[in-house]
């Protein structure tokens, strides 16, 4: 379902993500949405991106991690999002971190947002990253002890997103360091929640996304700019089965 045929957005959003840009590429026009209608818009990242490089000297290190604050906080800003929570876990380490610590650091979050809607990962963490699916396990445990408070949601792609750029996912290698080869999608008839951006909202989704200039600038030269505008023009969201909350229960 669009957001557009809901009555109303939710008036507290809490995005949970694994790196700076998660939240821009999955939830930018939903985190708008919310801020324009008078909303709040928290935003939880576990790490500051700091191996998000394939320069050696910058690589992992604080002063690159400091630089993806930066622009992660002058992303949010072109959403209206002020609310910036970073946990500073080392990036690419997240499923060595003490998952029961980290559930308890979300849920202490959610305890105080008092959410209408929670949105994360998906336990295959769309791309298979561990990272990704590190922040989905700690946040749906997390929901679930502080007594499913609003919505959870889990970002995810369709069917017909996935096949129309299977082509361009092959050539950049998308899926090949974590997992299958492929991702994890939902046909559109499962989703719960899906933005249909208009053209305004995908120009400040752009905007949004220009500020992570270190992740955002060469990947869409590599695409060019009309693929790229046509990539980033779907956020799509579905509930979590009952056998992935069983499974976070039992963490």
């Amino acid at each position: 379902m669009d957001l557009t045929a809901h009555p109303a957005p939710p008036r507290r959003l809490l995005g949970v993500w694994a790196h700076p840009d998660d939240e821009a590429y999955l939830s930018a026009a939903l985190m708008g949405r919310v801020t324009d209608a008078g909303g709040s818009v928290t935003v939880v990242t576990a790490s500051r991106g700091e191996c998000g490089t394939s320069d050696r000297e910058r690589y992992g290190t604080p002063e690159f991690g400091a630089i993806r604050e930066v622009e992660l906080r002058a992303s949010l800003a072109e959403l209206g999002v002020s609310d910036v929570r970073i946990l500073g876990l080392p990036d690419g380490e997240l499923p060595e971190a003490d998952a029961e610590a980290q559930a308890g650091a979300v849920a202490d979050v959610i305890a105080e947002v008092d959410p209408d809607l929670v949105v994360t990962f998906g336990p295959d963490g769309m791309t298979w990253h561990p990272d990704h699916r590190a922040v989905s396990a700690w946040t749906t445990r997390a929901w679930e002890v502080t007594g499913r408070r609003g919505d959870l949601l889990y970002g995810t792609m369709t069917d017909e997103f996935a096949r129309s750029h299977a082509a361009l996912h092959e050539r950049i290698g998308l899926f090949d360091d974590w997992g299958p080869g492929h991702p994890a999608t939902t046909p559109r008839a499962e989703l719960t929640l899906e933005c249909v951006l208009t053209p305004a909202e995908l120009a400040r989704k752009r905007r949004a996304l220009a500020r992570h200039a270190t992740q955002t600038e060469g990947i869409a030269g590599l695409f060019g700019e009309e693929t790229y505008l046509e990539w980033i023009d779907q956020e799509a969201f579905r509930r979590p089965t009952h056998a992935e909350l069983l499974a976070g229960a039992v963490r």
